[in-house]
């Protein structure tokens, strides 16, 4: 997100998923993580060294220490291969998602008939954005648009 951690992969990605894990979705905040998998000697960090920490006692996950941004997953089974977040990548759009896993933990409400049935907006609604105490929104504002 902010772009203090930085990495170059140059094997090519494979098992690109929505995983739906109750893990993934509190350690991320989000309904559901997407991730690819590469082999980790096929990646080069740049930037600033992320940080990890033990989710479990078999996964490691990794996040950047500036802006808390969820980047990897490392599971002990697996020592030769890590998981990164698509939306870290620089052009998430050139990997297209491959299935869901763990949809046996999915919400109700982030399946895909309940989730194209919502109102989409191309941008944030105004009327749910913030005041910032009157004064005039600025273009560079987090939220979201």
């Amino acid at each position: 997100m902010c772009g203090a951690v930085r990495y170059r992969v140059y094997g090519e990605p494979y098992h690109i998923t929505h995983c739906h894990c109750t893990s993934c979705r509190k350690t991320s905040g989000a309904a559901f993580v997407t991730w690819f998998t590469v082999r980790l000697a096929e990646v080069e960090w740049q930037g600033e060294p992320m940080r990890v920490y033990h989710s479990s006692a078999a996964v490691e996950r990794g996040f950047c220490p500036n802006c808390g941004a969820t980047l990897s997953y490392q599971h002990a089974s697996s020592p030769d291969e890590i998981d990164l977040t698509v939306c870290s990548l620089d052009e998430p759009l050139r990997l297209l998602p491959e299935h869901h896993t763990w949809w046996s933990e999915h919400l109700l409400w982030a399946a895909p008939t309940v989730l194209s049935a919502l109102p989409m907006h191309l941008r944030a609604r105004m009327d749910m954005l913030p005041s910032h105490h009157g004064r005039p929104r600025l273009p560079d504002d987090d939220v979201g648009l």
